[in-house]
């Protein structure tokens, strides 16, 4: 029986490894923060594990000491789903969701039970009003409260994303729905937290403005979340029509270091030969490509295509999806 080889990984492997875990970490904590210091104090439930925590903590709150039971709710939850993600998903997404599922309970542990956390989420709560006699906080208070928390909810979500990782939680039940149903994955998360924010409106008593400042929180979250994640992806192509393609063709790779793709067309209309220049590049150039095929040829037939996302050489490697594939 042959033994298992491992190959040693290379700098750059070990360098990616750590700046993703770094992100994923880093991730969790500004989602326990925004959770933790905005939300749970003003009951505002945005879905998610710390959304049930709130349900479940008006319920049954007042059987534990200091009646703060949201994290011990997260972290049973929490590994309830992983283990069923494991079951049903496979090892590659519990390995995926295994940082998050660790490091959130504790780090949403820390934030609601350490004093000084717990001092800032008050004032965040009912600054400019009197925390002790307060049973409502003021309206002014719960809509920031629920932007900034979706805020710091969505950006942290964001950077996990980035990391390679997952947020686990829900989007281990999320990911179970796409994959035994029709359903998509995005309309199977609006179905999860709309479920999470309805029962928290409708549950707990004199919730109902809470509860639509935590629709607020969720959708915020999902900007931000398509501001620092989705839009990072975003790659374009151009197809261009032009006599001077030659010198597109040049300043594309010696000044943007981009390859380029020429097709060989045969207009419709009066049946000319003509060359199509394609090139695909980052946001960060698109303006200057842009530009530069005005100023070459004004009048030149150009179309724009906007990707989520591009692999290959000079762009994301394909050497983690073939990777995954042959797991």
């Amino acid at each position: 029986m042959s033994k298992i080889k491992f190959r040693k990984p290379t700098r750059l492997e070990v360098y990616k490894f750590i700046c993703n875990s770094i992100l994923v970490l880093l991730g969790n904590v500004l989602i326990a923060f925004g959770s933790a210091i905005f939300l749970t104090k003003l009951n505002i439930v945005a879905g998610g594990l710390t959304g049930v925590g709130i349900i479940f903590q008006h319920f049954l709150g007042s059987y534990f000491p200091g009646g703060q039971i949201i994290d011990i709710v997260v972290f049973i939850i929490t590994w309830i789903l992983w283990v069923i993600g494991l079951l049903t998903l496979g090892k590659d997404f519990a390995i995926k969701t295994l940082m998050s599922s660790i490091f959130y309970p504790f780090a949403l542990a820390l934030f609601l039970r350490v004093e000084p956390f717990q001092q800032l989420a008050a004032v965040m709560a009912y600054y400019g009003y009197d925390a002790a006699t307060a049973t409502v906080a003021p309206i002014s208070n719960l809509l920031l409260c629920g932007i900034f928390g979706g805020v710091f909810v969505g950006g942290g979500v964001a950077l996990t994303f980035l990391g390679g990782g997952s947020s686990g939680g829900v989007d281990v039940l999320v990911a179970i729905i796409a994959k035994f149903t029709p359903i998509k994955e995005s309309i199977a998360s609006f179905i999860v937290d709309g479920t999470i924010i309805v029962l928290g409106m409708f549950i707990i008593p004199n919730n109902i403005v809470p509860a639509l400042c935590g629709t607020i929180c969720a959708f915020v979250t999902a900007l931000m979340i398509e501001i620092v994640y989705n839009s990072n992806q975003q790659s374009y192509q151009v197809d261009i029509i032009s006599d001077k393609w030659e010198e597109i063709k040049d300043y594309a790779s010696n000044v943007l270091d981009r390859g380029t793709t020429i097709i060989h067309a045969q207009g419709g209309y009066k049946g000319e030969e003509r060359v199509i220049l394609r090139i695909v590049f980052d946001k960060k150039q698109y303006i200057k490509i842009k530009d530069f095929i005005a100023s070459v040829d004004p009048k030149a037939f150009v179309t724009f295509t906007r990707t989520n996302a591009v692999y290959g050489e000079g762009f994301k490697s394909n050497e983690k999806i073939i990777k995954t594939k042959n797991k």
